[in-house]
């Protein structure tokens, strides 16, 4: 954690007022406080399917199989049914080819045909690629850690319609890599991540948009008036705005926290988390998956705040980094 430069001092002749104190104390518990959370964890809730995260493992829905013969045999033995093969549209990527042009081949949206394969926009197409569709809705694939549930929210969609659509069971396998069929969506959380990340691929989505108005790194406190390090940067919107995942991941904290009011911290692959400071509300809990572009939050003004806006943090563990180096 970055400390204050120590040619840092109130002046002398100077008295401090005691409301500064207690703000800067609250300060002082939100560094020391923070850094905890994201070294402590929380716990998954039960899922009536498994899922196995295991890369290893091919695509059962493309009707291939494991090597592993406690999946292929034992599992099944036990009345452990794999998920069943589904029939998706696919197209093999021509040289020359567009985004455009296959969705028309494929009867399609180009957001369905994006969203679908989580396709920015802007990529191009590489000649043999595989691309997945569906006219009864949108292609999913699974990710490491999502459940059933977690799909259910995200597409705002009973779990029991992707059980009925995908012949899944209370004893059904589902695999991270796994296509599903999620029927009779035609617009999806996608549609912000093509929005959000400017269709450039990139690793995390801006959270909303809007005008940076602090950057990362030392700059005067807009309430205290003190010199300190900035951990994040601020985007100038208004009070209630949607706020959307910089990237998939899992709610790793939701609550009150000094000087941060409240916020959200969702915990990525690699380490990396992310976090929004002074929110009016959140639309998601600690436990649950999320995916890149996915509404989890509104933003406000609670805590230590100089008025309505976001203030967003990228953490290599519990390390602040630019965010701004890794925004598209």
């Amino acid at each position: 954690m970055t400390k204050r430069p120590p040619s840092y001092r109130y002046p002398k002749t100077k008295p401090i007022r005691k409301d500064r104190v207690g703000i800067a104390v609250l300060i002082l518990l939100a560094i020391v406080l923070v850094p905890i959370l994201f070294r402590s964890g929380c716990t998954r809730r039960d899922d009536p399917l498994v899922v196995i995260d295991d890369g290893a493992i091919v695509n059962p829905i493309d009707g291939g199989t494991t090597d592993d013969p406690s999946i292929n045999d034992t599992a099944v033995d036990d009345g452990i049914i794999p998920v069943s093969s589904q029939r998706f549209l696919t197209h093999t990527v021509d040289d020359g080819e567009t985004v455009a042009d296959i969705a028309t081949a494929l009867g399609v949206t180009v957001a369905n045909l994006l969203a679908s394969n989580r396709l920015f926009g802007g990529e191009q197409l590489q000649p043999n690629q595989v691309l997945h569709a569906s006219d009864e809705g949108i292609v999913h694939i699974i990710q490491p850690g999502q459940t059933l549930s977690d799909i259910g929210r995200s597409y705002v969609i009973p779990v029991e319609t992707l059980s009925d659509a995908n012949d899944l069971t209370d004893r059904s396998m589902i695999f991270a890599g796994d296509r599903i069929l999620i029927p009779g969506v035609t617009t999806s959380f996608w549609n912000n991540t093509v929005r959000l990340s400017r269709g450039v691929p990139s690793q995390f989505i801006w959270p909303l948009e809007g005008e940076v108005v602090s950057q990362f790194g030392w700059r005067i406190h807009p309430v205290l008036g003190n010199r300190h390090h900035h951990e994040g940067i601020d985007i100038d919107v208004p009070e209630g705005t949607t706020v959307y995942a910089s990237a998939g991941g899992e709610v790793f904290f939701y609550g009150d926290q000094p000087g941060y009011g409240n916020v959200l911290i969702i915990e990525h692959k690699d380490g990396f988390y992310s976090l929004y400071g002074h929110l009016a509300g959140s639309s998601v809990f600690a436990g649950q998956y999320v995916e890149m572009g996915q509404p989890v939050a509104q933003s406000g003004n609670t805590g230590i705040s100089s008025g309505p806006h976001l203030h967003f943090e990228l953490r290599n563990r519990e390390y602040p980094i630019d965010p701004e180096r890794y925004l598209p």
